[in-house]
């Protein structure tokens, strides 16, 4: 092998390292898309292993929104006195108080670490004004949330429709049968008066151990449906002077759990659970 023959192979090694290493300096950062239209405002997906590029111009301010209930811990800059910055709410700003203030800036919240490099904007693209990021963690954590929450909806209105099963339609009327629902039922907690009519609705009481009425119209209609948010074993329904007992012959006092724990069917009621942020 001559030395003009190694020499090339020489260099040629050379190029290729350097080559490599610019592809890997060149992959080494991310560099945040626009959320937009808007260029200066920019977004990117959360990843705690990579570093994320932010331009700045001299002049321009920039803000990097943290996701609600994260906030700041402390951060470092490699050369602080070419910036003004500080945290404010659940964001940082920061501005560049010198042209030549390129840097790296890390950030340590209640949550993430934020890994950053400050560079100078390139002549004729715009400098990032706003910094939001995206985060997978969260998103899972919801869509984990989300699932318990239906699996515990559908075990609730299983139980509510085993419950429903059970509904009493068991009720003597007496008096004025034209006052009379065209069905009426309960489901140990709720009473249902079914008025299929164009005809005047009368008013409904109910009627108390001592004899004394007391007026439960509700406010709870759903079609021809009038839901009272109670049972009784004696009802009386109304209209000018005529008046139509009802008495409930399978009335429990005690009532019965509705496990949904709302009267609209096919939902639940579910507890929200407070999930805890690091505030």
């Amino acid at each position: 092998m001559n030395a003009q023959f190694r020499k090339a192979v020489a260099m040629t090694s050379v190029a290729a390292a350097i080559a490599l290493a610019m592809a890997q300096s060149a992959v080494a950062q991310v560099v945040p898309g626009a959320c937009g239209s808007d260029p200066h405002i920019v977004c990117a997906m959360y990843d705690p292993t990579e570093s994320y590029q932010i331009a700045y111009r001299p002049g321009e301010a920039t803000v990097i929104e943290f996701e609600k209930g994260e906030k700041l811990d402390g951060g470092g800059m490699g050369d602080g006195k070419a910036w003004t910055a500080g945290p404010a709410g659940n964001g940082f700003f920061f501005k560049p108080k010198a042209v030549k203030a390129g840097t790296n800036l890390i950030l340590l919240t209640n949550k993430r670490r934020y890994v950053l490099k400050l560079v100078p904007v390139a002549k004729h693209d715009e400098a990032v004004w706003s910094v939001t990021f995206n985060y997978p963690d969260t998103r899972a954590k919801a869509s984990a949330a989300a699932a318990a929450r239906s699996i515990e909806a559908r075990a609730l209105l299983e139980q509510t429709g085993n419950a429903a099963s059970t509904s009493n339609s068991d009720y003597d009327m007496q008096g004025d049968t034209a006052l009379a629902p065209t069905a009426l039922w309960d489901d140990g907690r709720f009473t249902y008066f079914e008025f299929k009519t164009s005809r005047d609705l009368p008013k409904i009481y109910r009627v108390y151990d001592d004899g004394s009425e007391g007026l439960v119209n509700p406010d709870d209609v759903r079609g021809p449906v009038l839901v009272v948010h109670d049972t009784a074993r004696r009802f009386n329904l109304r209209l000018n002077d005529a008046v139509l007992g009802i008495r409930n012959n399978a009335y429990r006092p005690d009532g019965q759990l509705n496990p949904s724990g709302t009267t609209i069917p096919g939902t639940a009621r579910l507890v929200k659970h407070k999930e805890a942020s690091g505030e």
